[in-house]
């Protein structure tokens, strides 16, 4: 009863902070992180469960049992660049897990006078660190709380802004398979950036995540609803089947591709959300992670996602990111 009473008046604490005047800043922060989250449209609220989870639901870092660490690059519509790099530490089953994150996006602009004449180029940037601490609490461990810290540099030019921000998540696991969760990013005080001042865009969200393993593999279903302050409403499906089955998985390799191949599973994700205005395609996402043993319960992963954007084009990312999982290697013994 405590842990319900607790959930909704969280719940309610983030509502009450959305409803704030100007939240046009810190565009960046608006954009998904990582292969896994992208590809299944966002919908990674409940499901925060690999090293990501520190820029999705801080909470998820409670829920982690395995180190991780993931970097990812993106090309969005042609002219922005955008790098990440996440990793999850996992302190032990009473102490939870740390979760560490980095961004940083350029682009490139052009100068031009008043009558619209092209001058040289120049670049803008931002830049975030972003730290985290998770932790389940209970005999089952249940309930999941979160929390993170974030440091972000936006410059224009010669023109620069500092702001700290924070995230706060809570993550329930009332039944074996289902997953709820709740957080609420970017929360803190605005910024001056040259002459005008800036809120952040404090982004309240909640999640439903349906997890079902089956040996080393499982398949996921996440739905995710989504509130800005200066946007519409969005929700969010993805679903996601991640397959480990290392003895099947090198046989066939090998068969195929010679003796040296190690692949030992694959993921497929795809998604939807929305807010993109019915731009033709626009909203959809699809993915999928190649994963290489390269030790005893240390695995490589390399995927990649394409976002739609419509008539607008795509966003592409790829990544790589190492796991390793101690309870591989107690279960084999």
């Amino acid at each position: 009863m405590k842990i319900i009473l607790f959930s909704i008046s969280f719940i309610a604490l983030c509502f009450g902070q959305i409803w704030q005047p100007g939240a046009t800043g810190y565009t960046f922060l608006k954009l998904g992180v990582g292969i896994r989250p992208v590809a299944m449209g966002n919908a990674f609220t409940a499901l925060s469960d690999d090293g990501t989870a520190v820029f999705w639901n801080p909470a998820g870092l409670g829920v982690i049992n395995n180190y991780h660490i993931s970097g990812m690059a993106m090309s969005h519509l042609g002219f922005i660049q955008y790098y990440n790099l996440a990793s999850s530490i996992f302190l032990g089953k009473k102490a939870g897990s740390l979760g560490i994150g980095i961004c940083y996006l350029t682009a490139t602009d052009t100068r031009r006078d008043e009558a619209g004449n092209e001058f040289d180029q120049f670049r803008n940037s931002d830049m975030l660190l972003n730290c985290g601490y998770g932790k389940a609490i209970g005999k089952k461990k249940q309930i999941s709380f979160g929390g993170a810290g974030k440091i972000v540099r936006s410059q224009l030019e010669e023109k620069s802004a500092w702001g700290f921000l924070g995230d706060f998540g809570i993550i329930l696991h009332p039944v074996k398979v289902i997953y709820l969760g709740t957080t609420i990013k970017n929360f803190g005080t605005p910024r001056r950036f040259i002459n005008k001042w800036e809120y952040p865009p404090v982004n309240f969200r909640q999640g439903l995540a349906i997890k079902i393993p089956f040996a080393q593999s499982h398949w996921a279903l996440s739905l995710d609803y989504s509130l800005y302050p200066d946007y519409i409403p969005t929700f969010s499906i993805g679903s996601e089947i991640h397959i480990r089955e290392p003895k099947l998985m090198q046989t066939a390799t090998k068969a195929i591709f010679g003796q040296e191949s190690a692949l030992s599973g694959f993921s497929l994700m795809a998604g939807y959300q929305t807010g993109y205005q019915d731009l033709g395609w626009s909203g959809l996402s699809f993915g999928f992670s190649l994963e290489i043993m390269i030790g005893s319960a240390l695995f490589l992963d390399i995927g990649a996602v394409a976002l739609s954007y419509g008539y607008l084009g795509y966003s592409e990312r790829i990544g790589i990111g190492l796991n390793y999982t101690p309870e591989l290697n107690r279960a084999r013994k």
